[in-house]
């Protein structure tokens, strides 16, 4: 088993920065008007357009030599692409330490949704669809592959149902106080994590985003404002991925 887990973890490692590269690219071009998936075909540096070459484009690598900027215009390239990739790559090794290896590739699918998701709310206050079928693909394949469905599929409809009552009553209350994306997020993720996980999932995202937001209007000397906003997106995506994680126990805790 030991031997199995040295050949597959670093493969794991390898793909994530590839995939990590990627979801840069869906994270610069998805909420773009100007840019699609496909047009332009290569990538290129946001500030002087110059398409990169194969050197430009290496995960890390080319960041590390570079000296993080670009070959062609001289100026910084943001410390978000060798994170994102390195934040990858981190996430596919645990996946392929913690799950078989069918576990592991679902799990790495809804990394990768949330990981997506998470960078584009941070910046633009939005949910893409594309990261949330993501998600929805990898929870839905973990579930089968975990023996949980098609249970998980009817505690995601409650789930689900119970959410967008949520939102319709919150943004009653106060208009544009939760996000639908969020919604659609949560929605997803109860298809791995079920009704407990889901309510541990919201637990951990909104004392994170708390404490995240205790921390920051501290730094800024800033009283508590009960309008600020804040992207729960990220908070979401880490509640859930570590509800996954430890959903064995926390279903031995409940007795589910």
């Amino acid at each position: 088993m030991w031997d199995y887990l040295v050949f597959r973890v670093p493969i794991f490692f390898f793909f994530g920065l590839i995939f990590g590269s990627f979801s840069n690219a869906l994270i610069f071009r998805i909420p773009s008007k100007e840019y699609s998936m496909t047009s332009p075909r290569r990538s290129f540096c946001p500030h002087c357009k110059h398409e990169l070459s194969w050197k430009d484009n290496l995960p890390v690598i080319s960041y590390i030599f570079l000296g993080g900027k670009c070959r062609y215009c001289g100026k910084p390239i943001s410390a978000r692409y060798p994170f994102v990739e390195l934040l990858t790559a981190v996430l596919y090794a645990l996946n392929a330490s913690l799950f078989t290896l069918p576990g592991a590739i679902s799990i790495s699918v809804l990394s990768t949704g949330l990981i997506v998701s998470s960078f584009i709310d941070l910046k633009h206050y939005m949910i893409p669809d594309l990261g949330v079928i993501l998600v929805g693909v990898g929870a839905f394949t973990w579930s089968i592959v975990e023996d949980r469905f098609p249970l998980n599929l009817v505690y995601a409809l409650l789930v689900t149902g119970a959410m967008v009552a949520f939102f319709l009553i919150a943004n009653h209350v106060r208009k544009d106080s939760f996000g639908f994306g969020d919604v659609e997020l949560l929605a997803a993720l109860s298809l791995a994590t079920g009704i407990v996980g889901s309510l541990y999932t919201i637990m951990i995202a909104s004392f994170a985003a708390l404490i995240v937001y205790a921390i920051n209007a501290a730094a800024k000397g800033k009283r508590f404002d009960r309008r600020a906003q804040l992207p729960f997106g990220p908070f979401i995506a880490i509640g859930g991925y570590s509800t996954i994680i430890f959903l064995d126990f926390i279903e031995v805790l409940y007795r589910v």
